[in-house]
């Protein structure tokens, strides 16, 4: 057996190092483009849709969050553009067993096709632009009652009989429209939280059928939790829209 001592500046200056890497959770967006190979007017966009949540420094310079981006880097095909919003919640309809009335029957069959070439990674990647993703930090008064005021998805829609988890009660995760985010954000005290435990969504389609649902049909459920940066929540998610796919 070995034994090194160290000296007691050595010490202070190996705890100093661990302490800054601990605390290092956010990078500037030039290390993002890096990191994801893209230019940083993407990494802008992805910031502007939620994708990537970051936060301004006292320079009002970007900073992103680096276990997202971490996951991100990992899991984001290199190849391929997403589809666009109508196409992307059309795709979740049909794997869902839905038929997207937004869709005329040549354009619905010729998705079909196009989904049978695709994993649930692929399908991922070409549905990132159905919603802007916004989080927030939201009193534990409140959860219950602000889960009841949006469409619920992710974790908050989570099936143990499907997905091997139950839904997370202490989380909010749900869909809304633009206006009703603003009154949502005012009613229930919203603080912008890129770690909060609220994580509301608002599709660009003003035609998606949502309004009388209480949750949103599988496909969405599992497609918003496998972009989850938690690992277990994200597998279960990729495995049922594998599952789904035809």
């Amino acid at each position: 057996m070995v034994f090194c001592w160290l000296t007691r500046d050595g010490a202070l200056d190996i705890l100093g190092r661990v302490c800054d890497y601990l605390w290092m959770t956010e990078i500037t967006t030039s290390s993002a483009a890096d990191q994801l190979g893209v230019s940083q007017r993407q990494v802008q966009r992805l910031i502007a849709s939620g994708e990537l949540p970051a936060s301004r420094t006292a320079g009002d310079a970007w900073v992103v969050d680096a276990l997202t981006l971490n996951a991100l880097a990992r899991d984001r095909p290199s190849r391929g553009r997403p589809w666009t919003p109508a196409v992307a919640w059309a795709a979740l309809w049909q794997l869902s067993g839905l038929h997207p009335d937004w869709l005329d029957r040549r354009s619905a069959s010729r998705l079909s096709e196009r989904l049978t070439k695709l994993g649930g990674e692929g399908v991922l990647h070409a549905c990132r632009r159905r919603a802007a993703v916004h989080r927030y930090r939201v009193s534990d008064s409140f959860v219950d009652e602000l889960n009841t005021a949006v469409v619920l998805t992710g974790t908050s829609a989570m099936d143990a009989g499907v997905f091997g988890m139950s839904r997370d009660a202490t989380r909010v995760d749900g869909y809304c429209d633009e206006t009703a985010l603003a009154d949502l954000a005012v009613r229930f005290h919203l603080a912008e939280d890129h770690r909060g435990n609220a994580t509301l969504r608002v599709a660009p389609m003003r035609a998606l059928p949502i309004g009388d649902r209480d949750e949103m049909p599988l496909a969405v459920v599992a497609a918003d939790l496998a972009e989850s940066i938690e690992a277990r929540e994200r597998s279960a998610g990729l495995r049922v829209l594998g599952n789904l796919l035809p």
